[in-house]
């Protein structure tokens, strides 16, 4: 008797057409379902370590970039400003990152200052008696300043404890008092200024805010000589004190700062649902003039055509804008990191240092691409717009 093995080998010659299109076909299911599961399988094995690969090589990058800004002045490649990054959030702070302290404290010169304070208060209190600067609203000034994180959390938390500044007049005065000053003797209060600051010159704490219009364009404008500093120079975006009025129930919003700017400056009215697209991702300290200031920026991309170039253009040039005094001119250039680095360097001479620092966190927290952006601030490179 015949073992099945002999059987099947005997029905494969007698009908070996019909075992070929049996084998064809069930090659064919096979490929199809088990073959195909199975191929599928290895795919999504594979991009699923692609994924975790480039997730890890991100967050490395990321870590390190941090690591590259903070606690130290602001250095990008060849972009260089006499900027410190006390703190740097590439993917901009949660809500409620700003811990407020209400001080009731009195501004008082450095009895050494106390002289030059008082003949530059009477010098700029002549310049505000004719009319040459204005007082403007209370702001804040900032009194002490310190980085922890949240309980249970690694959210940053910046910590303030500011009170009302005595004035515009007072910020002039004090300002010029430490422009005044040796370098040698600047640095006792700059170099490690969340410890080293001194109140007295801290008399106001401002927001930057770069502009990505709706077309894509990053802002520039030239400021005027009826700035308190800077005059005739470019900054990126809107500048902004923040004031007393922005210390809603005990807490500093700059946020709410930023959005007056935007609408102040360039006639931009952010409504409620669309105030999220304000980022603040650090906070630094000028050591030219002994400021602090939060720096953000606002992605308009997301709305479309709502607030293109053209329409901010038309407020600004029309002289719609409330604080159209404090400007000159505006520009606008394409959002692309070899246009921004080749404008940064162009205007290199008249560029207010913490614009560079506004123009790159703009760049690294809104293009998308942070190897794009690293490439075109390689040193040794040679960008013409």
């Amino acid at each position: 008797m015949l073992n099945y093995y002999e059987e099947f080998e005997s029905l494969v010659r007698a009908y070996p057409f019909w075992w070929g299109a049996i084998t064809a076909a069930l090659a064919l299911v096979i490929k199809y379902t088990v073959g195909v599961y199975w191929t599928e399988g290895v795919k999504e094995k594979r991009n699923l370590k692609k994924e975790l690969r480039a997730k890890a090589k991100i967050n490395s990058e990321a870590n390190e970039l941090r690591k590259n800004q903070e606690g130290k002045l602001f250095s990008f490649g060849f972009a260089r400003a006499s900027i410190y990054v006390l703190d740097y959030s590439m993917q901009g702070y949660s809500k409620d990152f700003l811990i407020t302290t209400l001080n009731d404290m009195e501004i008082v010169p450095p009895p050494e200052y106390r002289d030059d304070y008082n003949n530059y208060l009477k010098y700029w209190s002549d310049k505000k008696a004719k009319g040459e600067i204005f007082e403007g609203v209370p702001k804040v000034a900032l009194n002490k300043i310190s980085i922890d994180r949240a309980s249970g959390s690694e959210d940053k938390r910046i910590r303030l404890q500011i009170s009302e500044s005595p004035g515009y007049v007072h910020q002039r005065a004090a300002t010029s008092v430490f422009l005044k000053m040796e370098e040698d003797v600047k640095i006792k209060y700059t170099s490690d200024p969340s410890h080293t600051m001194e109140p007295f010159f801290s008399s106001s704490f401002g927001v930057l805010v770069a502009v990505i219009t709706g077309d894509g364009k990053l802002v520039f404008v030239e400021r005027s000589k009826s700035t308190a500093v800077n005059e005739n120079r470019v900054v990126c975006g809107a500048v902004e004190g923040m004031v007393m009025s922005d210390v809603v129930c005990g807490k500093l919003d700059p946020v709410k700062a930023a959005g007056r700017a935007l609408s102040e400056e360039f006639g931009i009215n952010l409504e409620h649902g669309e105030i999220s697209a304000i980022k603040i991702s650090a906070c630094v300290f000028n050591c030219d003039y002994h400021e602090w200031n939060l720096v953000g920026y606002v992605d308009l991309r997301v709305f479309g055509d709502k607030y293109i170039s053209a329409n901010i253009h038309d407020y600004f040039t029309t002289a719609k804008g409330h604080d159209s005094w404090e400007v000159n001119d505006m520009m606008d250039i394409d959002f692309e990191p070899k246009t921004v680095a080749g404008f940064l360097r162009s205007y290199e001479s008249q560029i207010v240092n913490y614009s560079v620092v506004t123009a790159v966190y703009a760049l690294l927290g809104a293009y998308g691409n942070r190897g794009e952006v690293a490439k075109a601030f390689s040193e040794g490179l040679d960008f013409a717009i």
